[in-house]
């Protein structure tokens, strides 16, 4: 590998046909190695996309084959990987963890979790204000990013509010709660590219093995890609995620931003050329939907004056379950199998004596509908999983 970090805009594209493992080690040195990244840090934080738990054979979320290929590579240099990830604000941290399996992989491949406190306590994070934001004027990132590497991991896909969620919205889910609420309410498209004024992440490598398409970022269509893409500079790697899913970034109102504002990265291509993989059919942008989701995050402020510490009004209208992609069980279709309380991994979600999911645990992994022989589960709520 080279010793040496190469033109930050080199953006490299390899597909997955050997392996995703095989894959990563490969596109990481076609962009010039790790230890280019890593440069002397003893720690590389690497932040996937776990927004929910939904695993990433559906295109929602990173693939654990990635985080361990890049996990080896930063070890190989002598750091020490650690993971951190905080999924919307509407999910339970710990519930999407245990839904994915995130402890038992990182602790089968030596990575570290970095817990911090979502709500912004100061212990974990430091405040910036970065020169030129238009909206996003002052947030706070990681305090320990002063010393560690950012190894951003996104995954290639749509996203309902945003059209496409790719290495410059990644780095939102490193931010606590109440700086992604201000982002919302400030407008997100330009807050995403005021953080990016910030927040530059050491390496770039877009999880495209299996992305989604439609309306994401968790219940559109699953896309079998099999391509990552890598690079140092995110608008760049954006740009060629753009490409190769046949997008005109100009429809993606941030990117369209950071190329107003920012200007046109001066970007070389390297490794395989893939054409146009698979066109993406983007989100349809529902004015009332978008209008009701941006209207949570205002509303927020003063719902957590009177709530308790981490409960935000978002989590509040899910849990109904009045609101929301949610199941809902058909008593005349359902046997009382059971097969949805196995496939659940959560505790007190489906009572299968009144056929009732409780909203307030169940995270909306899906996995009952996936799992159901008798099909007796439905799907409500915005978008998603086909009836």
């Amino acid at each position: 590998m080279l010793a040496t970090r190469p033109d930050t805009n080199t953006v490299a594209v390899t597909r997955t046909f050997d392996g995703i493992e095989q894959a990563t080690h490969r596109v990481i040195e076609q962009v010039g190695g790790m230890e280019a990244v890593i440069r002397g840090a003893k720690m590389a934080i690497l932040k996937p996309n776990f927004v929910a738990g939904r695993n990433a054979a559906s295109g929602s979320t990173t693939s654990f084959a990635l985080l361990k290929a890049v996990a080896e590579e930063v070890r190989s240099c002598g750091a020490q990987p650690v993971l951190c990830e905080t999924p919307g604000t509407e999910f339970d941290r710990e519930a999407t963890y245990t839904i994915l399996g995130v402890e038992k992989f990182c602790a089968e491949n030596d990575i570290h979790i970095l817990r911090v406190d979502p709500e912004g306590g100061t212990g974990d994070w430091m405040e910036v204000q970065p020169a030129g934001a238009k909206k996003l004027r002052k947030f706070h990132i990681l305090r320990i990013l002063q010393e560690a590497r950012l190894i951003n991991l996104p995954v290639l896909k749509t996203h309902v509010v945003s059209t496409m969620t790719l290495s410059m919205k990644n780095p939102m889910g490193i931010l606590p709660r109440p700086d992604r609420r201000s982002m919302h309410t400030f407008g997100i498209d330009q807050s995403i590219v005021d953080m990016n004024l910030a927040i530059k992440p050491d390496l770039n490598i877009v999880d495209g093995s299996v992305g989604q398409d439609g309306e994401g970022p968790l219940y559109g269509d699953k896309a079998n890609l099999q391509v990552l893409i890598a690079g140092h500079d995110s608008l760049a790697v954006d740009l060629a995620c753009c490409d190769v899913v046949g997008v005109n970034p100009r429809h993606i109102p941030h990117l369209k931003l950071a190329l107003q504002q920012l200007g046109m990265p001066s970007w070389q291509r390297v490794g395989e050329d893939v054409g146009i993989i698979k066109k993406f059919r983007l989100p349809v942008q529902k004015g009332l939907y978008k209008f009701v989701f941006w209207m949570m995050y205002p509303l927020d402020y003063p719902y957590t004056w009177i709530a308790e510490r981490g409960k935000h009004l978002c989590t509040t209208l899910y849990g109904t379950g009045l609101v929301g992609t949610r199941p809902k069980i058909h008593e005349d279709k359902c046997t009382h199998c059971g097969t949805c309380v196995e496939a659940c991994p959560l505790p007190d979600v489906i009572d299968l004596k009144t056929l009732k999911v409780n909203y307030k645990t169940c995270q909306r992994c899906l996995l009952c509908y996936e799992a159901c022989p008798e099909n007796a589960i439905s799907v409500k709520g915005y978008s998603g999983a086909r009836q």
